[in-house]
């Protein structure tokens, strides 16, 4: 049975256990929130779990999600819990290239940093967003979003009938009145003020690839699977391009998904905080197993 190794990007919300459960297996978290600090210049060693208190704070928020997904890695390798594939989610790519020791902790959140301020310095004038749509068919909202093509854009598929979009906040409102009238069981505007995963960062792109060229990035020891094409992807170049796409171009979450099911994939472990990843995975089809991580806990244990 092949196993996958999943990493989410944003945590809106925590299990409350996460410290806890990384602890109990002999891994310091606060000394990763100290060196954490140091490297990035925020202090990040007072956050709590319980009040989120990072959750209004973008790049802060980026910061720690990827801490408790770099402390999973180091568990599960700790662990001898080897991925027969590794795939991201979004922002969760920085903590994936970690797991596949194709950058150090250092690096990643230099990447974490470097993304987030060449899409500050490029944002539109108009203030972005991004938001969720369940319930609808992807040519539903396509038909929803044709007035507004320039502006906003359909960004990923999480399953068959829930998409995220982003752009122009105001259009995505817009567009979230529109959805729920149609009949949408969803409708939500995210925490989030960049367009992630839009053509409209493609300068902020070309200044995160300038910057990663002063980057050390290696190849990956596992395969890494793109959530943008499912390509299997191992060298240093494919990984740089990997990297500075994800910016700007769409991702399909489902599709890589079906990828790593239809390779035989039935053991796959959610390697962060929170369980965004182990709730999609209930609306997608297919004889597998998520396990987030209380549920890992309860199997490394046995």
């Amino acid at each position: 049975m092949k196993t996958a190794h999943l990493f989410p990007a944003f945590v809106p919300e925590y299990l409350g256990i996460e410290p806890e459960v990384i602890q109990s297996f002999g891994i310091d978290i606060q000394s990763y929130f100290e060196k954490a600090s140091k490297i990035t210049g925020t202090d990040l060693t007072h956050f709590n779990i319980v009040e989120n208190n990072f959750q209004d704070q973008p790049l802060g928020s980026q910061y720690v999600a990827y801490i408790f997904s770099c402390c999973v890695s180091d568990l599960l390798h700790q662990q001898k819990n080897i991925p027969d594939y590794v795939i991201s989610y979004s922002m969760g790519i920085y903590a994936a290239l970690y797991h596949c020791r194709s950058i150090d902790f250092s690096t990643g959140l230099q990447m974490i940093d470097e993304a987030y301020n060449c899409i500050e310095r490029n944002l539109p004038p108009e203030r972005s967003g991004m938001c969720a749509i369940g319930g609808l068919s992807f040519d539903d909202i396509n038909t929803l979003i044709k007035p507004y093509r320039e502006e906003i854009f359909i960004i990923n598929q999480n399953s068959e009938f829930s998409f995220l979009l982003s752009g122009n906040q105001s259009k995505l409102k817009q567009t979230l009145d529109a959805a729920a009238i149609e009949g949408a069981m969803q409708v939500r505007m995210l925490p989030v003020s960049q367009p992630y995963h839009t053509s409209t960062l493609k300068n902020a792109a070309a200044e995160f690839s300038n910057a990663l060229l002063k980057m050390k990035i290696n190849d990956s020891v596992f395969p890494y699977i793109s959530s943008m094409d499912q390509r299997i992807v191992i060298c240093k170049q494919e990984i740089v391009d990997e990297l500075i796409s994800n910016l700007y171009k769409g991702f399909n979450w489902w599709k890589t998904m079906n990828f790593v099911l239809q390779n035989q994939t039935h053991f796959l472990i959610e390697c962060g905080a929170g369980e965004s990843l182990y709730k999609i995975g209930k609306f997608i089809d297919g004889d597998f197993q998520i396990l987030n991580l209380k549920k890992l806990k309860l199997f490394l244990e046995r």
